[in-house]
């Protein structure tokens, strides 16, 4: 695990849209295509954009969220419009964008299909975290949530679970944690003093059941890299 402090948001974004693209194009460097996992939510929208205006084949690059909100893809809350719009008119529009539909019945499973299906290990799996210590929709307290949180799984398991938030929309889909760590780079975007202070309570002995990020920073399958500004 390694951290990276930054001054401001802006300094964190231009560094980890810098470091994202790299791995991309070191995997593109050896194969026909490379994935990218990315977050929605209000905190990554300058990384995004800062990462849609890197030079790299983006028409080679398949791109999925961490977790998804179980909306319409054109509801305001989506996740998946929130990286569509942060992409639009950059060079990453060219990019693979995989497609949704959260609010259908078999969303899970037919997700799940399509992450399965995706060119792995993944170049880069860039997550948020909430003050309660949730990553991804992966929410203390959650039905299923141990599972989830498993660092490894057998081949049956399934890449994508039901979530359950503690505000709206509750109706969640996440990749699970397993899943998150077949990547070359894993990088948690934090900013802001509050979450800095959840870092360090995680960092305290206690149940990743409390607060699942403790089993993001336990796990040793894939080095994490932490970047955070205040």
């Amino acid at each position: 695990m390694r951290h990276h402090s930054f001054s401001d948001g802006d300094s964190l974004a231009r560094t980890l849209a810098a470091d994202v693209a790299n791995s991309l194009i070191r995997r593109l460097a050896e194969h026909d295509a490379a994935s990218l996992v990315v977050s929605g939510g209000r905190t990554p929208g300058p990384f995004l954009r800062e990462l849609g205006r890197q030079a790299l084949d983006w028409h080679r690059v398949r791109v999925t969220l961490a977790d998804e909100r179980c909306v319409p893809a054109s509801d305001a809350a989506s996740n998946l419009r929130i990286v569509r719009e942060a992409f639009a008119g950059t060079a990453a529009a060219a990019a693979q964008l995989v497609e949704l539909d959260a609010t259908a019945t078999d969303a899970a499973a037919s997700w799940g299909a399509t992450v399965s299906a995706l060119p792995r290990p993944f170049a880069a799996v860039v997550l948020g975290m909430g003050d309660d210590g949730h990553f991804a929709s992966l929410f203390p307290g959650m039905p299923g949530l141990a599972d989830a949180l498993a660092a490894t799984a057998p081949a049956t398991a399934p890449a994508v679970v039901h979530g359950t938030a503690p505000v709206e929309p509750v109706a969640r889909l996440s990749l699970t944690l397993a899943t998150l760590l077949d990547t070359d780079l894993l990088a948690l975007h934090v900013t802001g003093a509050s979450k800095l202070l959840t870092l360090q309570r995680a960092s305290q002995p206690g149940s990743a059941l409390e607060m699942p990020v403790r089993a993001l920073l336990a796990q040793r399958r894939s080095k994490l890299e932490i970047y955070h500004a205040p």
